[in-house]
């Protein structure tokens, strides 16, 4: 597998809209709460790669029912751990 590695700017465009998304809620990261269409849509990958995420351990993820949910607070530790330096 791959290593996944994320630039600044684009950290700095999904920090952005982790932060909409916390303002919005009135809440911290760690009580938001989205599924996998969301993470799919913020992050601008495929459905096959988000598995490839959960998959390999790195980013946590709650199955409920046969969906998937993220905190939003793993999904922004995921993203700083694979920065690029």
């Amino acid at each position: 597998m791959r290593q996944l590695s994320l630039n600044e700017d684009f950290l700095n465009q999904i920090s952005e809209k982790i932060k909409e998304v916390i303002d919005l809620k009135y809440r911290p990261s760690n009580e938001v709460i989205i599924d996998d269409v969301q993470l799919r849509d913020m992050l601008k990958i495929s459905r096959r790669t988000a598995l490839n995420y959960r998959n390999s351990g790195n980013l946590k993820f709650y199955k409920v029912e046969n969906k998937i949910f993220y905190f939003l607070s793993d999904v922004y530790d995921f993203l700083k751990l694979h920065q690029s330096n």
